[in-house]
């Protein structure tokens, strides 16, 4: 994989390293400046190298040569170099448009696209892996590009970290300690107090006896499910089956409509009492009122008493003066049982019944006189 920088003749393949990472910023954004090539002799957990980084103003120099007016990309997972060739797409996470040395080490300032800045935000992708080449030395000579990854060549820093810039470093970045596996245990026995030889068991122990003794405010709540329990079975308290709400809203708007055909009949039998509405109309007036019970009450305020007037008009077209007793609605006779299931059938009032039939026979009993 290595590549003699100084056979111009040979096309210089490219080494992929993982490098370390700038520390996310504490208000949550993608960081503006990054540590690309870690300074003086560094190795890939591969075990590829030793690199060497001992004149990083040559390498940002040689990577300027490049003229990548547009900056240096950052890609995902080194798809330029891996998907590209095979027709996949390759699309930029970011643009590295400026290069700097730090202490011996090389830094760029990215601009991130929208959707990179979100996958370092949102810790879909932590560390940063650069692409360079190299003499046959391994002295890193030139900076090409970088991919975002989870799966770093380099110990280094996670960029979505939450470490703390040092004082003075522009855009804040900074290196992180990491902790060997073989002294992970010494570390966590020191954190929690055990003695330095304590075994796995042990720490796992205490951790355990940590968490249960947690107050109670900081457990999580209302879980969803219980541990090992289907993680998208529902709370039954608070989640009912969808064939279920249907079924039950459902039965509630028949409910709500039989109650509203209800009132909208009380309301129209009332009208059709005072001769307002012919019994014809009952239907059509039953679903005026169920559509606005408001303009239906207008209506029929507005509608003159129908069988009344039509009894009284006559009376008094004959001359008799029982035509006004009829109109300040005085008592009339009482009703057969006949004439009133009749009344009741037909929803005509009993005392319009009454009146109509009145009027009627003094008419007929005047026309048989003369």
């Amino acid at each position: 994989m290595e590549a003699n920088h100084d056979a111009a003749r040979a096309p210089r393949p490219l080494v992929q390293c993982g490098a370390i990472g700038a520390a996310i910023g504490a208000a949550g954004q993608a960081p503006e400046w990054i540590e690309l090539i870690p300074a003086g002799e560094f190795a890939g957990r591969d075990g590829r190298g030793p690199y060497h980084l001992s004149n990083p103003a040559a390498v940002i120099a040689a990577s300027r040569a490049l003229r990548m007016d547009a900056g240096l990309p950052i890609d995902y997972d080194h798809a330029t170099d891996f998907g590209a060739p095979a027709g996949r797409p390759a699309p930029a996470a970011g643009w590295i448009r400026r290069l700097e040395q730090r202490d011996g080490a090389i830094w760029g300032r990215v601009e991130w696209t929208r959707h990179g800045a979100s996958a370092v935000t949102m810790r879909e992708y932590r560390y940063i892996s650069p692409v360079f080449e190299y003499a046959k030395s391994g002295e890193v000579v030139r900076l090409l590009r970088a991919a975002l990854t989870n799966n770093p060549n380099l110990y280094m820093t996670a960029i979505s970290s939450s470490a703390t810039p040092p004082a003075g470093a522009a855009g804040g970045g900074t290196r992180e300690t990491e902790v060997p596996m073989e002294d992970l245990g010494n570390a966590l026995s020191e954190m929690l107090g055990l003695e330095s030889a304590a075994t796995a068991a042990e720490i796992i122990a205490e951790v355990r006896t940590l968490l249960a003794a947690r107050p109670i405010a900081e457990a999580p709540a209302a879980p969803m499910a219980a541990a090992g329990a289907d993680p998208l079975a529902a709370d039954p308290a608070r989640y009912v089956p969808i064939a279920e709400y249907e079924r039950t809203a459902a039965e509630l708007n028949r409910l709500r409509a039989a109650q509203a055909r209800e009132r909208a009949e009380s309301e129209v039998d009332a009208a059709m009492r005072g001769g307002k509405i012919a019994p014809a109309q009952r239907e059509w007036a039953i679903a005026y009122c169920q559509a606005d019970a408001e303009a239906f009450r207008g209506f029929v305020t507005r509608q003159p008493s129908l069988l009344a007037e039509l009894g009284v008009a006559t009376a008094i077209a004959a001359g008799r003066p029982e035509a006004h007793a009829a109109l300040r609605g005085e008592a009339r006779p009482a009703l057969s049982r006949a004439e009133s299931a009749i009344c009741a059938r037909l929803g005509i009032s009993p005392r319009d019944y009454a009146r109509r039939k009145e009027v009627h026979s003094r008419t007929a009993f005047a026309a048989d006189s003369d």
